[in-house]
């Protein structure tokens, strides 16, 4: 019996273990106090992470590309800017942040600490000629559809996810087509995935 209840304890820390570490491999962005025209932030985990900054009527601005596991402190000086509403815009391989910039009439700016959205993007396994999608914090429901390069659909389907997740697997033949497209929108939001057999 006591063997019984360290087994169940070990694989119920090794389940807590594995939730709590799929949690931490994302970037998280901690917004610091803007002095002048120079916005500050420190970003953890920032591990295959892009950082653009644009505007609406200009478009992007500035692009970075990071890859550090550990925290980095950013510092951009925006004295180049007139005033008006930008966006700080963090992109991993999983999710997009995009962060409001006002920078005020009087060369102050401010960024918001929460982003104004979230964008948790899909996630592709392959296995063989398996290939699983999932995605987490799906509020909306998602269109999917997978075709080959001469456009030939094989699948097209609306889903709801299940408790804001959603898990499919594509069985994508090789011998039918060497490449496959998936398509996945959730309001607005497309991403798309080639899969290659060649």
């Amino acid at each position: 019996m006591n063997a019984v209840l360290k087994s169940g304890f070990l694989l119920a820390f090794s389940l807590m273990s594995a939730g709590l570490m799929s949690k931490d491999r994302d970037f998280s962005l901690s917004v610091k106090k803007a002095e002048s025209k120079t916005l500050h932030f420190e970003v953890s985990n920032a591990r295959n992470l892009s950082l653009f900054i644009y505007n609406d009527s200009v478009g992007e601005l500035y692009a970075e590309r990071l890859n550090n596991e550990g925290q980095i402190a950013k510092s951009y000086d925006l004295q180049a800017l007139s005033p008006g509403i930008y966006f700080l815009v963090a992109e991993s391989e999983t999710k997009v942040e995009k962060y409001k910039i006002t920078i005020s009439s009087n060369n102050t700016v401010e960024m918001d600490r929460t982003p104004a959205s979230t964008v948790s993007k899909p996630e592709f396994t392959l296995s063989g000629h398996l290939a699983k999608l999932h995605m987490d914090e799906c509020k909306n429901p998602v269109n999917i559809s997978v075709y080959d390069s001469s456009n030939t659909l094989y699948y097209s389907d609306t889903k709801t996810a299940a408790e804001g997740s959603l898990d499919l697997t594509f069985d994508l033949n090789p011998q039918t087509s060497d490449t496959y497209f998936i398509r996945v929108e959730e309001n607005g939001n497309v991403f798309n995935k080639m899969i290659s057999f060649r």
